[in-house]
């Protein structure tokens, strides 16, 4: 059987990946354990295709997938842990700044008994915009999923054959490897490396894509989401009976009359803007049902080279 399996969602650095597998092969059979490495592109547009085909080709012990479209990074992680057969899955990103040459600490550690082990990056190259960004959103995730999730945690970790089998099993919408590993409560580990140099390209994360994922994860993790409208509910009628003490006041012992029209269009707004905010948070619940229900695959592949399977997509 296979030890490590090394699963790598590719997107947007295909000048990263020989060098990738270079140092990534050399650091394991320097290990002297079996091994294979996983490549999911994710349909680049760069092409990175080409080069994980030629790797493949010349080398067994590479698998290549290639899905048909873009399906995101949580997706192709899932593709190649769906296809890894190793007693121990490493995930990683493609740009080199999960260094390669940390796998053996991260598999040591592991031996000790743990389930997972979670890298936690230091001296992050991330701007002070983005840190905000994901600061705010883990933080803001950990409350409403129940959670309580390490912003500085990273895609880079190992997970044992059976946290991945049941990775595997789950029907969720959000497919994110490293929280749901979280919220199985296996037995897990830490270990802290310094985040390497992007070796080309950018981060294709936009803010809006940042948004879409925080708003999927968080109302698939949990229903604490819908408990908003109750609290803003409960809110806006207390601040309403507030207004309507003083309403009173103002014209039985102050003998002044209040202009209503200013009121009323305000209530009219802020009750208004509560009732669509409550219908859009449950509208969002009722399409992740409608989702799940219609079983769509989360992604298809194009081909694939080295595999168990191929020409197959996952329906979970």
């Amino acid at each position: 059987m296979v030890e490590i399996s090394v699963v790598v969602p590719v997107y947007g650095c295909p000048e990263a990946i020989v060098e990738l597998y270079s140092r990534t092969k050399k650091t394991l059979e320097d290990m002297h354990v079996t091994y294979e490495l996983i490549y999911v592109d994710d349909c680049d547009p760069m092409n990175s295709w080409e080069h994980i085909d030629k790797i493949c080709r010349a080398d067994s012990s590479v698998k290549g997938i290639h899905l048909a479209k873009n399906s995101g990074q949580m997706n192709a992680i899932a593709a190649g842990v769906h296809e890894a057969e190793g007693r121990w899955i490493i995930t990683m990103d493609c740009d080199l700044q999960d260094v390669p040459e940390n796998i053996p600490r991260l598999y040591e550690e592991a031996k000790k008994g743990y389930d997972v082990v979670f890298v936690r990056r230091r001296q992050r190259t991330d701007t002070k915009w983005n840190l905000f960004w994901a600061r705010l959103f883990h933080k803001v995730f950990s409350y409403f999923c129940d959670l309580n999730f390490d912003f500085d945690l990273a895609t880079y970790l190992i997970a044992s054959r059976r946290a991945a089998e049941k990775y595997n099993e789950s029907m969720d919408i959000a497919r994110d490897f490293g929280m749901y590993l979280m919220w199985l409560g296996y037995k897990h580990s830490f270990v802290e490396f310094e985040q390497g140099e992007r070796h080309s390209g950018k981060s294709s994360y936009t803010f809006i894509k940042k948004l879409r994922y925080a708003i999927t994860t968080m109302t698939t993790f949990s229903n604490r989401v819908l408990y908003i409208p109750i609290y803003a509910g409960t809110f806006s009628a207390f601040c309403a009976i507030l207004y309507l003490i003083y309403v009173l006041f103002t014209y039985f012992v102050m003998k002044m009359n209040p202009e209503g029209w200013t009121t009323l269009a305000a209530a009219i707004f802020l009750f208004g803007g509560l009732i669509l905010n409550a219908l859009g948070i449950m509208g969002i619940y009722l399409g992740n049902v409608l989702e799940m229900t219609n079983r769509r695959p989360k992604y298809i592949i194009q081909e694939s080279l080295n595999c168990k399977e191929d020409d197959r997509s996952e329906e979970a």
